[in-house]
């Protein structure tokens, strides 16, 4: 048994040794031919996995710095910021620290973000920017981005529209020219089944032209420098190369699975959990038709002993969540997504099994 143990947990997620080992590629100079070609082959079947023709930005530092990037080159007036979780509540933060006048729509955690709460909010037109997280990883609650792009796109068209999709881009399909969302973005380690340390966000043109008018924005997050660089396909400092050869091959891999098919594969996993959690007697912490198909939480209402399954999966070779923070030992999630296949989560509850009664 390997000394680490195969990550069942909502991230970092697992990374087979054949996407290690491709990390290890020779170095390539970053301002060369050579990356120009590869960067702009990332970003072309980028495109096709979110449907869009926005542009795409390879980002070398955690997602949490896209959340500012995002709120940097949007607000002018203030800033709506939607709250069901731990991480869109992080969020909030970003803009108090930033200094951006903003408010949040507050929601017990389990539910879902709803258009018509937003257009409440929206309707006093003191926003111009809406904040919100796609797949809130805390909870395992996925809100319905249709119903509030259908809101955005008829009635509030001048507001900048921000997306957290860390838990869900590459899991989930994300049709993102239909549904009009301005700002999307993501990290690597979750469903896109890399190391963590790398980022990825589409930017419409309605935020880049946005961002022309904003004045004091800092170099590092600007979106004009990322356009500067962007038009030659490459980054305007450099790199994770590793990163780059790795979202290559992972690309790949997503093509020769076939879209289609990576997409209902996580649907499937997620219904195989959910049919194993009932038959157990458990719950279901994501109020029904918000639960996400990349990570499943469970209500822990049989009172399961979830430290000890810990340790007993950890003896096994599987590391478990136990729940987020006050969710611990309430509630625990498992993942399925990104390099997680049905094999290996049938595997994970066969052993999940065993050690539930020992």
């Amino acid at each position: 048994m390997s000394i680490y143990p195969k990550l069942f947990i909502p991230g970092p997620t697992h990374v087979p040794e054949s996407i290690m080992n491709i990390l290890s590629t020779p170095q390539i100079g970053h301002r060369t031919e050579e990356i120009s070609e590869l960067i702009e082959s990332i970003i072309i079947d980028i495109k096709d996995v979110l449907y869009t023709n926005n542009n795409i930005y390879l980002v070398s530092h955690a997602a949490t710095g896209l959340w500012e990037m995002g709120l940097r080159n949007s607000v002018q007036k203030g800033v709506l910021h939607c709250i069901n979780g731990a991480f869109s509540s992080k969020w909030v933060k970003v803009s108090e620290s930033c200094g951006y006048s903003h408010n949040v729509l507050d929601y017990e955690w389990g539910k879902g973000v709803k258009a018509e709460d937003i257009d409440k909010m929206l309707s006093t037109g003191d926003y111009d920017v809406l904040a919100m997280v796609h797949n809130e990883t805390s909870t395992g609650v996925m809100s319905n981005l249709e119903e509030i792009s259908d809101l955005m796109t008829s009635k509030y068209p001048d507001v900048i529209w921000l997306v957290d999709a860390v838990s869900s881009m590459a899991g989930v399909k994300i049709e993102l020219d239909k549904l009009g969302i301005d700002f999307i973005l993501a990290s690597t380690q979750k469903a896109w089944g890399l190391p963590a340390g790398f980022s990825i966000c589409a930017v419409s043109n309605k935020i880049i032209e946005r961002s022309k008018l904003i004045k004091n924005k800092g170099y590092l997050l600007d979106i004009q420098v990322y356009e500067k660089y962007f038009s030659k396909f490459q980054t305007p400092s450099t790199p994770s190369i590793p990163h780059l050869f790795g979202l290559r091959e992972v690309l790949n891999i997503i093509k020769k699975e076939g879209i289609d098919n990576r997409w209902k594969r996580h649907q499937e996993m997620r219904d195989y959990i959910i049919n194993w959690a009932k038959s157990n007697g458990q719950g279901l912490f994501p109020e029904e038709g918000c639960r996400s198909y990349t990570i499943t939480c469970i209500e822990n209402i049989q009172n399961w002993d979830i430290n000890k399954i810990y340790n007993k999966l950890l003896d096994r070779g599987y590391r478990m969540d136990r729940g987020y923070v006050n969710l611990r030992g309430k509630a625990f999630r498992i993942p399925h997504m990104g390099n997680i296949y049905m094999e290996d989560l049938k595997e994970y509850i066969v052993e999940f099994e065993k050690v539930m009664n020992v």
